[in-house]
């Protein structure tokens, strides 16, 4: 068609610019309608229901039935479509419990990288040689004691005095002198922080200084005054290796995992700036 014989319309620059404006919206809003239409796919893979059979068999001791394991998928289904919808609507942005549980999650991924297994003898030796003082054995000592009430009498102190030549006469009549006392009169092989436990510091002070023997004191508690006689004591000691290698490979390993993720925190604060107030601003973690 000659140029001369297009309709008007078509010859106006700015009338076409709005058409092909209007043809650009049109396919934009259509591809969008069609986009709205298509649902997004949540889905459940045979390897999760295996997953939920196995767990529920674990906790209950039998399969589930067809209801059941369909009640189990039904409820992943509905954890995912929340989940999402709940991310989509931002919930846990500003959720203290969100962002602690994803940033602990992330702390036990840096923690597993570059596991590197089992440590080698060596270095089970090495770890133990420097941590030796963690694996101390405590002294135990063991003891029988005479009660004085500080409550029922006047100078509880006093009569404990005078009930030591009574008690040191040996014999089993000791068991019969002193107050009723709501706890045990004999201990066999307690550190010194379990006797602390029961009679307070100050006593487990004391009778860690006593030498086995006979009875002495008195020996002030938390209840009043006792008369105590030291059966036996097993002085402090470092175990050999053997003995605690379990718990020194678990040591080492824990130890290993919180050297990696502080590595690997360290690494991702690299990647970002900080910016802190004046007041709080010192050298970083």
């Amino acid at each position: 068609m000659p140029q001369d014989a297009a309709p008007r319309w078509l010859r106006d620059p700015l009338l076409l610019t709005f058409l092909v404006l209007g043809a650009a919206v049109f396919a934009v809003d259509y591809w969008v309608g069609n986009r709205a239409d298509e649902r997004p796919v949540v889905e459940v893979t045979p390897d999760q229901v295996e997953q939920l059979r196995a767990r529920w068999t674990a906790q209950w001791g039998r399969p589930p039935n067809p209801a059941e394991l369909r009640e189990l998928v039904d409820e992943v289904v509905e954890e995912e479509i929340l989940y999402r919808e709940a991310q989509r609507l931002g919930l846990g942005r500003d959720d203290a419990i969100v962002r602690r549980r994803l940033a602990q999650k992330l702390t036990f991924l840096l923690e597993d990288a570059g596991d590197a297994g089992e440590p080698s003898e060596d270095e089970i030796a090495e770890y133990y040689a420097r941590e030796a003082e963690r694996y101390r054995r405590p002294a135990r000592t063991s003891f029988d004691h005479v009660f004085l009430s500080g409550d029922r009498r006047a100078d509880a102190g006093r009569d404990a005095v005078a009930l030591l030549d009574q008690v040191g006469g040996g014999g089993d009549d000791w068991e019969r002198l002193g107050d009723p006392f709501m706890l045990a009169r004999s201990y066999a092989d307690r550190t010194d922080q379990e006797i602390a436990g029961l009679f307070g510091a100050e006593f487990a002070h004391a009778v860690s200084e006593l030498p086995p023997g006979g009875w002495q004191g008195p020996v002030a508690s938390i209840y009043g005054e006792h008369l105590v006689r030291v059966n036996g004591r097993t002085a402090s000691r470092a175990p050999a290796l053997a003995e605690v290698r379990d718990r020194v490979v678990a040591d080492l390993r824990q130890e290993r995992r919180r050297d990696r993720s502080q590595a690997g925190y360290r690494a991702l604060r690299e990647s970002y700036e900080v910016r802190l107030p004046a007041e709080s601003a010192g050298e970083p973690k």
